[in-house]
């Protein structure tokens, strides 16, 4: 009951302050009144001093005390800053789905264009990204086959930085299949508006793998508007090889030895974006704007995109600051008759007036509001803040609690995040955090800041606890944005498990839903090739094992060696002996010797060898060759 109490409060050790300064203040008026009655008795008899008007009223004493502990106690939980309810801001706003597909084959390393296709490609994505801050996107990698880096979000910074960190070669199987990518692309869209869904496929339209024409016609079937961006130049470059440090080895060759040449195919992206009825863009070196690409695709249909930004309860600091000001000013201008069931006689003044005027200009200044830290014709904190040192005593003052508030902080976070500036967010949000400490939303707002930063241990670990400590509401959303942020990091089975929670929180998201789907594909596909990991390990283990097992057997055979020695030699002269005399009946009988003999088989058994490379040769000509680029 006291914690939730205190929570109540947004800075509560005023509350200890109030008391303390209201119990000390008691003390003092009953101390005083003791030692003025004392006095009085000692000069002046009470029946003399009753019938001369001389007896201070006891009504005005006790009135006048009540309202110094009123203005002291509404000043001092004004200052403790009370607060309950709770507000939920939204930022409604109207976007469409984009899935952006990169080229990540090998091919895509080659330099046919300055610096290379790939460093072209990912300058053009990341352009692009930067055209579309009111859409979802998504980031498909494509090589032999196709992985989803970053499912469908609002936070297109998290793409990016996946984008700036992505390499050709990151896919598990070598070549280069762009219906794979058509078909996941097609995958991360929800049921929803044709015209909201949105792909743009970033290659050089070397297609290794075929079916492109039949995953073109089911883009179009399902309302999938295609976009194709050409990275290279027909004239073809070498494809460089490079080894697991990502020094380059040399140039990929084929079967026969001969140099591939990697050639960059126009026509089939074009014919790819005509049928889906999507864009045709180019890009090269000094030109990797996709001005073309951004522009259809505002052109086409939008649906509402909502993103929730929780702020803190909202403080009800002016009731009790209005309590306190009225006591004060009741003090200066006069108290109202107040009745007690014995008389009393009331006395004008009162030894309470410096107290009350100390009281009135607190209450002033509290409620008069912050004074401007700038004056006309200087310049904004955002091109000229003032530091610590040459701050006014007023700027010092106005920086601390009650004038800089934790709603305020968070209403400055979700500004800053609207704004795209995220590090300014997670300055707001950690402001918000320390003024709030035990605050669930605070730890949600710097949570989803740090996941927009790209500190996702730091962004989970305060969404999780938003997650324990906050409402349901606030639950939910913290276990949604954490299931994000631990998708982003590549813990697929901690996000899916985040993306169960929010749907137990709130059961039938079609996005929690969505996601988890998606997240819980992911980890088994990991725990797949975990579990192959396992395997190969053991496979190795047991190699060398065996190898061991080997070199024990070669020990002892290096033992038992010597004692075969002479009976080798002795083996020897004996075949030898035999050997000539076998010689000797081959040239009585054949009448050539058994050397010349063994020339001419070695001949003839040469003669069949190359025959039958030859045959190979010829064999793996008419066969396909295998790529991988």
């Amino acid at each position: 009951m006291t914690r939730r109490l205190l929570e109540s409060f947004a800075s509560p050790w005023f509350l200890a302050a109030t008391l303390t300064l209201l119990a000390a203040g008691g003390a003092a008026f009953l101390l005083a009144a003791s030692r003025l009655s004392r006095r009085r008795a000692d000069l002046v008899s009470p029946a003399l001093a009753a019938r001369s008007g001389l007896m201070r009223s006891r009504a005005g004493a006790i009135s006048r005390a009540l309202l110094v502990a009123a203005a002291i106690l509404g000043v001092g939980i004004a200052l403790a800053r009370p607060r309950w309810g709770f507000e939920k801001e939204e930022a409604h706003r109207k976007g469409t789905d984009v899935v952006v597909v990169l080229d990540t084959s090998a091919s895509m390393r080659a330099a046919d264009v300055t610096p290379s296709r790939f460093v072209l490609a990912r300058q053009a994505a990341l352009s692009l990204l930067s055209r579309l801050p009111e859409d979802r996107v998504a980031l498909v990698a494509c090589e032999g086959d196709a992985q989803v880096l970053v499912p469908l979000t609002l936070d297109a910074a998290a793409a990016a930085l996946f984008l700036e960190a992505l390499e050709p070669g990151v896919g598990t199987i070598p070549g280069t299949s762009l219906a794979a990518g058509i078909q996941a692309a097609a995958e991360l869209f929800p049921a929803g508006p044709s015209g909201s869904r949105q792909c743009v496929v970033i290659s050089d339209g070397e297609d290794l793998e075929g079916g492109v024409d039949d995953a073109a016609a089911k883009a179009k079937k399902e309302g999938i508007v295609v976009h194709t961006v050409l990275v290279g130049a027909e004239k073809g470059a070498p494809v460089p090889e490079y080894d697991v440090a990502g020094r380059m080895t040399g140039y990929k060759v084929d079967a026969g030895g001969a140099p591939v040449l990697s050639h960059a195919n126009a026509d089939l992206l074009r014919k790819l974006a005509a049928v889906t009825g999507g864009s045709f863009s180019k890009v090269s070196p000094g030109r990797t704007d996709l001005d073309g690409a951004a522009r259809e695709i505002d052109r086409a249909a939008r649906r509402p995109l909502d993103e929730a930004v929780l702020t803190n309860r909202p403080e009800r600091y002016q009731l009790p600051l209005a309590i306190g000001v009225v006591a004060a000013a009741l003090l200066l201008v006069g108290r109202p008759a107040i009745r007690f069931p014995w008389p009393l006689r009331r006395r004008k003044g009162s030894a309470v007036g410096p107290v009350a005027a100390s009281v009135l200009m607190l209450a002033i200044a509290l409620s008069s509001g912050p004074a401007p830290l700038f004056a006309a014709g200087e310049p904004t904190p955002a091109t000229a803040p003032a530091s610590a040192a040459t701050r006014t005593f007023w700027q010092r003052i106005l920086s601390y609690p009650p004038f800089t508030t934790a709603r305020g902080e968070a209403k400055k976070g979700a500004k800053a995040l609207d704004e795209r500036k995220v590090e300014q967010a997670v300055a707001h949000f950690s402001k918000q955090k320390e003024l709030a400490p035990a605050a669930a939303t605070a730890d949600f707002n710097l949570g989803t800041a740090l996941s927009r930063a790209g500190k996702m241990p730091e962004a989970v670990a305060s969404l999780e606890s938003a997650r324990k400590a906050g409402s349901r509401d606030v639950a939910r959303d913290a276990a949604y944005n954490e299931g994000k942020a631990l998708f982003s990091g590549g813990d697929w089975a901690g996000s899916a498990a985040a993306f169960r929670e929010a749907l137990r929180l709130a059961p039938g998201d079609p996005d929690a839903s969505w996601n988890y789907e998606l997240a819980l594909r992911r980890a088994e596909e990991q725990k797949k090739k975990d579990q192959q990991k396992q395997n190969d390990e053991k496979d190795k283990q047991k190699g060398q094992d065996k190898q061991d097992k080997n070199g024990k057997e070669k020990d002892k055979e290096k033992e038992d060696s010597q004692a075969q020695k002479d009976e080798e030699q002795q083996k020897q002269e004996q075949e030898k002996e035999r050997q000539t005399k076998e010689d000797r009946e081959f040239r009585s009988k054949a009448n050539m010797s058994k050397e010349k003999a063994d020339q001419l088989l070695a001949a003839i058994t040469n003669a069949d060898r190359e025959e039958q490379r030859r045959k190979m040769a010829e064999q793996r000509k008419q066969r396909r060759v295998a790529r991988d680029w």
